[in-house]
């Protein structure tokens, strides 16, 4: 077999293999991008049904104000533009009433203000202090290296800012809620549903650190513009404008180790092993694949044991998420009317519109029954056409609306396989929507897509059952043992093979953290002369002691 070869091969074409890429081929590295699907992008997927673009796995993007290869990559300049809604989430109430909070502070104030004037100065008093928590060490940490959890608290606890980020760390969401004691039930409801909603058990410690940062950042959150899947076309055309190649519809079946070191590839074209491997050859080997796909498939057991027992011990623990995710996609005749807009204008334009929940005690009630393998009838809605009106064919079209519902949802359903019972669970959802914007009618549907969490798997080798972070949160799969200590800073047990995965620090969420940090860590092996230089974000956090 013929063997090509190059300096940096990564093993998947999603956010982060997209991000590592970028930089090191235009830090003059010959740079091979593989993936096993038709197109680069991972979760970052937008296709289009009757010309209604639909969104199917990621779409709230939390960092693009802040993260570093934005800036870079100069990703604007490559077609990747985001839009930061004012309003960003509206807890929509039975009874007709809606609490409407915003990226401007003194505007979420000013709305908490007409249910409690006593939340709305403690909101005030909260926000400001999460701001200062992650700006000052969680957004930074989100683009460094991880420490090591001594040490880790060592340096924190130095500065009054990582004292409190330690203090929160210990607490369950729940408790930090109780702690900020807001005494409305809309606007607990909202606060807990924005920061649980992407993962955090709100019952279980060990995690708190995160209820800041995405309180701040959920309250920041972006959609790109023309959908999500601008921001891996902006990534891919920055690797092929500076000399990297991206090999689509090929799955790397086996990673090549002698000697205790990766050596390159093999390659099979997906879905038609007739058509033979191909072999590529590599300097240092970048995967983005999940640690049981990487060390006990990849790399067989047997050749791991031989250089790491850890890492193939520690795979076969490794914990998926308790829950996954169920789309429904509407294409409508005409945007939904939410009764709740007249109570609250702001429900309009607010990014995600939440309903179904009237406490706390519902979004509890509704993790539980998913928990159990049930299904819950709540979640959250996003008229997309309103935020960005090119993902729907309104030139063509004038009035229709693309609308996304999302909620939790168990991988395995009690009441059936998802293929038997996506469409009923679909029309219960549209009763559900019904009550809060009764001219969603069924003949005003124009197309419905139905995105179950068996789905995603599917789609996504890495998603298993349905995961949309490429592993559960949970303390001992986070910060330096994610995915376990030997691999904590990307390089592995394995010479010249990294990580920069989902599955990897500092998590997922289209962050394009592992892909950065990565790119960093392998730039400095291989003598490769960086061209981009700290964020100024880290750079203050490290001058106050909060980074390393």
């Amino acid at each position: 077999m013929a063997k090509q070869t190059y300096d940096v091969i990564i093993i998947g074409g999603g956010p982060n293999g997209l991000t590592a890429g970028a930089y090191l081929a235009r830090a003059g590295a010959k740079v091979l991008v593989i993936e096993r699907r038709h197109e680069t992008g991972g979760g970052l997927v937008s296709e289009d049904h009757s010309a209604f673009r639909f969104n199917l796995h990621a779409i709230y993007m939390m960092m693009m104000d802040v993260m570093p290869p934005y800036k870079d990559l100069e990703l604007e300049s490559e077609g990747c533009v985001y839009i930061r809604p004012d309003a960003q989430a509206s807890l929509l109430a039975s009874d007709g009433k809606a609490l409407t909070l915003y990226s401007n502070l003194d505007r979420s104030v000013e709305a908490i203000a007409k249910f409690s004037s006593r939340d709305a100065q403690r909101f005030r008093e909260v926000y400001t202090e999460c701001q200062e928590l992650s700006y000052a060490s969680l957004i930074p940490a989100t683009y460094t290296l991880p420490v090591p959890p001594v040490d880790y608290a060592v340096m924190l606890g130095k500065d009054a800012a990582g004292r409190r980020i330690l203090e929160l760390s210990e607490k369950t969401p729940l408790q930090i809620l109780d702690e900020w004691g807001f005494e409305n039930p809309l606007l607990q409801t909202l606060v807990l549903h924005l920061v649980c909603m992407w993962g955090l058990d709100p019952e279980v410690t060990g995690m708190g650190y995160l209820v800041p940062l995405y309180l701040n950042r959920m309250l920041n959150m972006s959609l790109i513009r023309g959908g999500s899947h601008r921001l891996s076309s902006a990534l891919h055309r920055a690797i092929i404008s500076h000399g990297g190649d991206v090999l689509e519809s090929y799955a790397v079946t086996r990673i090549i180790v002698e000697n205790g070191a990766a050596k390159g590839v093999e390659v099979g074209l997906t879905n038609a092993e007739h058509l033979g491997r191909k072999m590529f050859e590599a300097k240092a080997v970048i995967t983005s694949t999940d640690p049981v796909t990487t060390f006990t498939k990849l790399i067989p057991e047997s050749v791991m044991a031989g250089i790491s027992k850890g890492c193939a011990e520690t795979a076969k623990m490794w914990r998926w998420e308790h829950w996954s995710l169920f789309g429904l996609h509407l294409a409508l005749k005409e945007r939904p009317l939410f009764k709740a807009a007249q109570a609250d204008p702001g429900v309009d334009g607010a990014s995600i519109k939440i309903m179904g929940y009237n406490s706390p005690a519902d979004f509890l009630g509704h993790l539980k029954t998913v928990k159990e393998g049930g299904l819950g009838i709540a979640g959250h809605v996003t008229v997309v056409s309103d935020i960005d009106p090119i993902q729907a064919p309104l030139d063509v079209q004038p009035g229709v609306s693309t609308v996304r519902f999302e909620t939790l949802a168990p991988f395995e359903a009690r009441e059936g396989t998802w293929d038997d019972i996506s469409r009923s669970y679909g029309d219960r959802i549209l009763e559900l929507m019904r009550q809060y914007a009764p001219n969603v009618e069924a003949n005003k549907i124009i197309r419905r897509y139905e995105n179950p969490p068996s789905y995603i798997e599917d789609k996504f080798v890495n998603m298993v059952r349905g995961s949309f972070k490429h592993g559960a949160y949970e303390s001992l799969q986070m910060g330096y043992m994610r995915p376990n200590i030997e691999c904590s800073s990307y390089r592995t047990p394995v010479q010249n093979l990294y990580l920069c995965g989902a599955s990897t620090y500092p998590g997922g969420m289209v962050l394009l953290g592992g892909g950065y940090n990565a790119a960093n860590v392998v730039a400095k092996d291989m003598g490769l002369k960086p061209w981009w230089s700290e964020p100024e974000i880290v750079a203050k956090a490290r001058a106050r002691g909060l980074a390393l």
